[in-house]
């Protein structure tokens, strides 16, 4: 007969599937890869250059060019909160954003044909006014701002003349700005970013773009100490580096630095008295230098983010664990140009990413949750009876 076969085959079959569901379930669960999950938001119906910071209230604030100019945005916390945009007049190039400890905006913007110009909300009005004007004509790429926590303003930017393509750094003192030329090696600074440290002295990362140097600077409050992080074949064959680098200090105030190469996204840290170098996600150049934009962030677990452009296409890199997983916040378009800059809200851990819609060229922001995975479930024999 069939049937003692048939039960014989069955019951081998259902201890099989028991051995199995022991080794799948009776073991702890790996835990599961953290995600994020987006929203989109619309800004304002056109936007570029985009600089984004968010306060300790959770508010969002952004830099960038409007329609006419120079503009300023603002989103109130919560969820669903609108945009709310004013001109700042003159036209842009670039922008860059920081807030003071009370939350005010400081604004620096560069275009051809104007002089740096560093706008200032003190709580009731804005202040704009002309850095250095004997280079206008000549500042058209990166700046960068950074308050300290006594409300000093430190600027940064790129002069381009004849013979003379440097990095300039200056810092307000009793009314008057203290100008000079951080680095004379060949043309540097043409993608900066500035920070300060918990001691209110100014750190940079910037590029020797001919020398193929990503480097990084720190002011001892007497001289300003240079260091090279990443060099032309130290790290793969890729000729140039340093491009659209953003500059990071952890809770331990080591910098952070994410910066393009040739064909790669990378991140470096300075562990010790040595700097390290990582590859974050292989990348497709628009073409544009105007295209090397990233930003690098920590949230509230100290989690490392970069939003960045991939050939157009914008994308979000997050640390979990040893390795970075990527995500795309918006696909490209007919022009590769999308100004990305991300900010993060380290109370409520939102991310936020600000770019240019690849159809209709309106400012978007997306609007990013963590998804936080169900504990691990550990199912262990030895609870029923035997």
């Amino acid at each position: 007969m069939l049937l003692p076969v048939v039960q014989r085959v069955f019951k081998e079959k259902s201890l099989l599937l028991v051995a199995l569901a022991y080794l799948v379930l009776g073991q702890p669960s790996p835990a599961r890869a953290q995600n994020w999950t987006w929203a989109k938001e619309v800004a304002d119906t056109y936007g570029a250059s985009m600089s984004l910071a968010a306060d300790d209230l959770g508010n969002v604030h952004i830099s960038y060019e409007g329609s006419g100019g120079l503009k300023y945005g603002y989103r109130p916390a919560g969820v669903n909160s609108k945009w709310f945009t004013m001109s700042l007049g003159g036209g842009t190039a670039y922008t860059n954003l920081k807030l003071d400890r009370q939350g005010n905006p400081h604004i620096c913007a560069t275009y051809l044909s104007l002089p740096l110009r560093y706008a200032h909300y003190d709580g009731k009005n804005w202040d704009i006014q002309k850095i250095a004007p004997e280079d206008t004509m000549t500042v058209q790429a990166q700046c960068s701002v950074a308050i300290a926590s006594d409300g000093t303003p430190h600027l940064s930017w790129y002069r381009i003349d004849v013979g003379y393509a440097h990095l300039r750094y200056a810092i307000l003192k009793d009314g008057v700005w203290l100008m000079r030329t951080l680095d004379f090696d060949t043309q540097t600074g043409k993608w900066h970013w500035m920070v300060i440290d918990s001691e209110g002295k100014p750190d940079i990362s910037y590029d020797a773009f001919v020398n193929g140097v990503l480097k990084f600077a720190h002011f001892d409050g007497k001289d300003w100490k240079i260091q090279q992080v990443d060099f032309r074949g130290a790290h793969g064959q890729d000729y140039s580096l340093g491009m659209g680098s953003s500059l990071i200090l952890d809770s331990q105030g080591k910098p952070h630095i994410s910066y393009y190469s040739d064909t790669e996204l990378r991140h470096a840290w300075l562990d010790g008295q040595k700097w390290k170098v990582e590859t974050v996600d292989r990348i497709t150049p628009s073409g544009s230098f105007y295209d090397y934009r990233s930003t690098l962030l920590f949230d509230k677990d100290e989690v490392q983010h970069i939003s960045y452009e991939d050939g157009g296409v914008v994308k979000h890199a997050y640390k979990d664990g040893d390795q970075w997983r990527v995500q795309i916040i918006a696909q490209s378009g007919a022009t590769k140009s999308r100004f990305n800059s991300m900010a993060i809200d380290t109370k409520e851990n939102v991310v936020y990413v600000a770019y240019q819609d690849p159809l209709d060229h309106s400012l978007k922001v997306a609007v990013g949750h963590k998804n936080e995975p169900p504990p691990a479930v550990s199912r262990q024999n030895g609870g029923g009876k035997n």
